[in-house]
């Protein structure tokens, strides 16, 4: 991608997984305390229950966690900040956010590391009422309206960083998060930046998806959400933490594998929306290689995903020490894990 904007020195608020939440329904945190070291006993804290952490949904359904040896109990932060601060604070063992918290973790002097990849492209759409095809030429964007979250979350982030790529100018305007299809059909903008479900919304209300930012083989792969732990954890509690990757490896290559029991499963956790949406949301994401075919978090998918953390001012610096993909990512569980799954002929 290689493309430097100004920083804008930041906060860490409403990351990728905000995005994801809109429309979703988040669940309430539960007051789970941490596990003692050595215990099959696993707390994992999602930022907001989304789509895109459906891995998570297919391992604790289709029994993958207890194959593995350990019983998962699953916690909602409300966002990646309260996530991420559950695993530092001992009240989790593991998070689901954008992976960004761990660098900014090593640059405060913190800790951190990536286990695993949960979400392994960047599955945002550009939606509006014209329907023109937008995926191989974008100078119709050009003096057009875009919603985008405020500066400096990350759909402002992906739509800034593109109309740079592009040298286009965009509009940007900023709505309250869940209110992005509602200011396209009421004519405030033109087109908005959207994940699914909101962009399966978007179609049956009749708006059409013109550009995936996945479809860009300059963004992708890309780490947008993944497992997080600390290596303290690891040490601790060897295990549990292989047992937890093996299983998310195996339920990545189960939701390829039967997306039909992947469909059920995402229906079931999100009942309150159509089943039609939820359909269209989860092929989509598999199309679009969303969900991880193998966990292992690349150095590719953290290039991409760290240059859009250095543009939007949620990093100081990269490449770095404190923000390499050698300080940030474990492999070995992934390796192992996959290796695993092949030698049990998962597919």
């Amino acid at each position: 991608m290689k493309l430097h904007g100004n920083r804008h020195l930041a906060a860490l608020a409403a990351g990728a997984l905000a995005l994801a939440a809109a429309g979703c329904g988040a669940q309430g945190t539960s007051a789970s305390a941490g596990t003692d070291p050595g215990s099959n006993e696993v707390v994992i804290n999602q930022a907001f229950q989304s789509l895109l952490y459906l891995p998570l949904y297919v391992a604790q359904e289709q029994g993958y966690f207890e194959d593995e040896g350990v019983d998962v109990t699953i916690d909602t932060g409300g966002g990646g900040t309260q996530s991420w601060s559950a695993v530092l604070g001992g009240s989790a063992d593991f998070s689901i956010q954008d992976p960004v918290f761990v660098p900014k973790s090593h640059e405060q002097g913190g800790e951190g590391v990536v286990v695993a990849a949960v979400q392994n492209a960047p599955t945002v759409f550009i939606i509006g009422q014209d329907d023109t095809d937008l995926q191989d030429d974008l100078s119709f964007l050009d003096g057009k309206r875009v919603v985008t979250s405020p500066e400096p979350d990350t759909t402002w982030a992906f739509m800034t960083y593109l109309a740079q790529q592009n040298d286009i100018d965009v509009e940007i305007v900023n709505v309250a998060i869940g209110n992005e299809l509602a200011a396209v059909q009421s004519g405030q903008a033109d087109y908005a930046l959207a994940v699914d479900p909101q962009v399966a919304q978007g179609e049956a209300m009749g708006l059409t998806s013109v550009y995936s930012f996945s479809a860009n083989e300059d963004w992708s792969p890309f780490a947008f959400s993944s497992l997080t732990t600390t290596q303290a954890y690891i040490d601790e509690n060897p295990e549990a933490a292989q047992g937890v990757v093996t299983a998310f490896e195996r339920a990545s290559r189960s939701i390829y594998a039967d997306p039909d029991r992947a469909i059920e499963i995402a229906q079931e956790y999100f009942s309150d929306l159509d089943d039609d949406v939820i359909a269209t949301s989860v092929n989509r994401e598999i199309e679009a290689k969303g969900y991880p075919e193998t966990v292992l978090v690349t150095p590719e998918s953290w290039d991409n995903n760290l240059e859009i953390a250095l543009y939007a001012g949620n990093v100081e610096d990269y490449p770095s020490d404190a923000t390499s993909y050698e300080t940030n990512v474990n492999t070995e569980l992934a390796e192992q894990a996959a290796t695993a799954a092949d030698e049990a002929g998962t597919e």
